[in-house]
């Protein structure tokens, strides 16, 4: 059973509908991922990661885009959730690359071709596809709020925030590739 903080609690809004990820790891850290949509019309994410106990590791929410497709949303904070994990996971010798949290597919077909065994390559191109797709999304969110005559400041910072972690991404993986 999981023991939720204060976090969850300000997050909590049973008036405003949203979707929800939830997955068990291996090790029994319980990850949840919710994305819903404010009367503002910003799409917000809350991303929570729990130890095999219950207990509370990370509860964090996020305003992110005006109008932000749910399902984008759901695989930012997927994405938040992985770094949150990795970031304090123990040593994994690098050789062996292990994606912690499974994709946010909706389409069974292309959940049992992700969940096949890959090769280093295929697991690499397919995350510079992502990393691209994220970037895309994220520019052209970008130049919308640019095009607009007013922008709510905070909702100006998300979309800024989230254009440049796109090209972060992208930039490391990228790294990543001329190293191998």
């Amino acid at each position: 059973m999981r023991r939720r903080s204060a976090q969850y609690w300000l997050w909590v809004n049973s008036r405003l509908p949203g979707r929800n990820h939830e997955e068990v790891l291996g090790d029994g850290t319980q990850v949840e991922v919710q994305a819903r949509i404010n009367q503002q019309s910003i799409t917000q994410v809350f991303v929570c990661v729990y130890r095999p106990d219950g207990s509370v590791w990370v509860e964090e929410f996020h305003d992110r885009a005006l109008r932000e497709p749910l399902p984008q949303a759901l695989e930012w904070g997927l994405d938040r959730a992985r770094e949150i994990v990795a970031g304090t996971a123990g040593f994994k010798a690098p050789h062996r690359i292990q994606m912690t949290l499974g994709p946010l597919i909706q389409d069974e077909c292309a959940l049992a071709l992700r969940r096949m065994d890959m090769s280093d390559e295929e697991r690499h191109r397919l995350k510079a596809r992502d990393a691209w797709v994220e970037y895309l999304n994220a520019k052209a969110a970008m130049l919308v709020l640019m095009r607009s005559v007013r922008v709510d400041a905070m909702v100006w910072e998300a979309q800024r925030r989230r254009l440049r972690e796109a090209i972060d991404r992208r930039a490391s993986l990228a790294r990543v590739s001329l190293g191998h």
